[in-house]
């Protein structure tokens, strides 16, 4: 299986981690989200405009006077990133520019790097019928280099999607001063993770889904007859008539999805869905300012 190599995820990586970067080092927002309070006040100081967010203008000592003011705050760096990467089988199926598991690759690797060069340790693991390559969170830079020579290994590719395991490994290993990222299509996770979820995201600070989809796992093209589809975890096929079933699939798939999306909600966890036909850096920069 040719695979993205380590070159090109690390130049992707290099076009996209400097706006995702300045989230993790200095996103009010953000700290807010991951680290609770995260942050002790220091001091008053005058407002500088083009330099200082307006959103940290601290109105009621500036009415006070004709300045002015932001508070200073000193920031309590001790917030741990996890990233959980899915390289089940059905991540191997793309029909744009990348596979799920490239475009994956490339999302957690950015993650990674961003939360390395802003001070968070960083730790991850790799999933599918197993927990693989599982690194705890260090500030140690080799960690994210140590990822990317895992991410582009296709040795680790293929398989079933055994979720429910890969949360359990992780509940009683990583501490609760902890984000943790889970990086998956959500597909093939069986139903048997709901109670591992909850019990993670009531122990650690922040857990965040992020489902990749190929626009194929949602939506069906019209007038293109029958097709020959197979399942990626037994590889058994057949001839489907893709007209008839368009419908069906489209809200199976529909389902499918809100289905996940109101368990990560029902666990207090976040969620947001991006397609491998789009940039992610908008969306999830969104996602991680707004906490939505």
């Amino acid at each position: 299986m040719e695979f993205i190599s380590i070159d090109e995820l690390r130049t992707e990586v290099d076009v996209n981690v400097q706006r995702l970067e300045d989230i993790f080092r200095f996103g009010f927002n953000y700290r807010v989200i991951l680290h609770g309070s995260g942050l002790e006040f220091s001091q008053l100081r005058e407002y500088v405009p083009g330099e200082d967010d307006p959103r940290r203008i601290d109105w009621k000592s500036s009415l006070r006077s004709d300045h002015l003011y932001v508070k200073e705050y000193e920031e309590e760096r001790n917030l741990d990133v996890f990233i959980l990467l899915d390289t089940s089988a059905s991540m191997l199926f793309g029909t744009q520019d990348k596979l799920k598991s490239e475009y994956a690759a490339v999302l957690a690797s950015t993650l990674a790097h961003a939360a390395t060069e802003a001070g968070d340790s960083v730790g991850f693991c790799m999933f599918n019928d197993n927990v693989l390559n599982y690194h705890p969170p260090s500030k140690d830079s080799s960690i994210y280099y140590q990822m990317l020579n895992y991410i582009v290994n296709p040795a680790y590719y293929g398989g079933g999607c055994n979720l429910k395991k890969a949360l359990m490994h992780l509940i009683n290993i990583i501490d609760a001063k902890t984000a943790l990222f889970i990086i998956s299509d959500f597909i093939g996770i069986g139903d048997d993770w709901h109670s591992p979820m909850k019990t993670l995201s009531a122990k650690l600070d922040s857990v965040f889904g992020i489902m990749v989809r190929d626009v194929r796992d949602s939506f069906i093209p019209e007038h293109i007859g029958n097709t020959r589809v197979s399942d990626p975890f037994t590889g058994k096929s057949m001839i489907v008539n893709m007209d008839a079933v368009r419908r069906d699939f489209e809200k199976a798939a529909s389902e499918q999805e809100r289905a996940i999306l109101d368990e990560f909600h029902s666990s207090r966890a976040r969620f947001v869905k991006v397609y491998t036909d789009q940039n992610f850096i908008e969306p999830l920069i969104k996602y991680l300012e707004l906490g939505t």
